[in-house]
């Protein structure tokens, strides 16, 4: 199949989509006349009940992208920069990014805390002043081990960042096979009693174990006594399938909330019906996603080829097949 109608049956779909969508422009208020950017007129994202709502109660779903690792000369560091945000925007339509600091792992923020720190603030400096989403990820596969570090660097996030309605904090990426209940739900609660001490409302999104896939465990045990909390659901269409829906429904029908931060296509194609599920899931539920990941690694997921400019302006030629297949997704998004 060509990229072109592979592009058609994207179309085709948000078309549908959008068909049932109402128009911003038909019930715009006065005071919505005077909001300049994206996340002025959401305002803060709050959860209510199974969904996360906008600043006027409506349900809501954004497409954008999450940035590679942050750490030292692993290669996508090489994008942390405001050129490569303001073309996602500008060229993509994305409404959120997702800053991901390797945090244990070698070059991360463990072995060299403040360049990977800063590589995050560029991210998240550079989404307010774009008027987008961002989050802020703490990259991790093994958080319960450092519970300390987690929450003297979000204490510092939510001192910076706490006043923006831009900010979502991301406390735990992908937790591996280890208990919910036992463990990464009291790591959890630690941190986000830090955050609360300082930004009382802003989104928090908690990941779930075997690499954020076991929302069904978080359903059955949710977080209590703080509000405006989220659960992470991470899928590589290659992998993930009518199963992985099922249980994501089941945690949404338990009346917990979902944020989609990772996900990946089938890789080296633009052909990827499982995708085509996926989003139609993902715009059925009201649920916002990022798309995995903006490097040029040769890697099914990288976005650009190998050698791409890394402050954006990327041709058609620049894209990888995968990258082509979420530019097409996250470009006709119907927000």
């Amino acid at each position: 199949m060509s990229i072109n109608i592979q592009k058609s049956v994207f179309l085709f779909i948000f078309i549908t989509l959008m068909s049932c969508t109402q128009d911003d422009s038909s019930d715009i208020t006065v005071n919505e006349t005077i909001d300049t950017t994206f996340v002025e007129k959401h305002g803060g994202l709050q959860v209510s009940g199974n969904q996360i709502i906008n600043k006027i109660g409506e349900p809501v779903s954004f497409a954008g992208n999450s940035f590679f690792w942050s750490n030292d000369n692993w290669g996508g560091e090489r994008f942390y920069n405001p050129e490569v945000v303001s073309w996602l925007k500008n060229d993509w339509n994305t409404k959120i990014v997702r800053a991901a600091m390797g945090v244990e792992d070698p070059g991360g923020y463990l072995d060299n805390k403040i360049p990977n720190k800063n590589r995050i603030k560029t991210i998240v400096d550079a989404a307010i002043e774009e008027g987008i989403y961002v989050i802020i990820d703490w990259h991790s596969h093994r958080a319960e081990d450092n519970p300390d570090e987690a929450v003297l660097f979000f204490e510092e996030m939510a001192t910076l960042y706490g006043e923006y309605n831009n900010i979502i904090y991301e406390i735990y990426n992908e937790p591996l096979d280890i208990s919910w209940s036992n463990t990464i739900k009291p790591y959890a609660i630690t941190v986000i009693s830090a955050i609360r001490s300082i930004d009382p409302d802003n989104l928090i999104v908690v990941g779930t174990p075997e690499w954020s896939q076991r929302v069904d465990l978080a359903a059955s045990d949710p977080i209590t006594g703080y509000s405006n909390i989220a659960y992470t659901l991470h899928f590589y269409t290659v992998y993930h399938h009518q199963w992985l829906r099922d249980r994501a429904d089941e945690a949404l029908n338990s009346g917990i909330a979902l944020f989609v931060t990772e996900w990946g296509s089938i890789g080296y194609s633009v052909v990827d019906s499982e995708a085509n599920k996926w989003m139609t899931w993902c715009h059925t539920n009201k649920i916002s996603h990022c798309n995995w990941a903006v490097n040029d690694k040769e890697e099914e997921w990288s976005i650009v080829v190998p050698g791409a400019s890394a402050t954006g302006n990327w041709t058609e030629n620049d894209l990888t097949d995968a990258g082509k297949l979420a530019k097409n997704i996250i470009l006709n998004w119907p927000h």
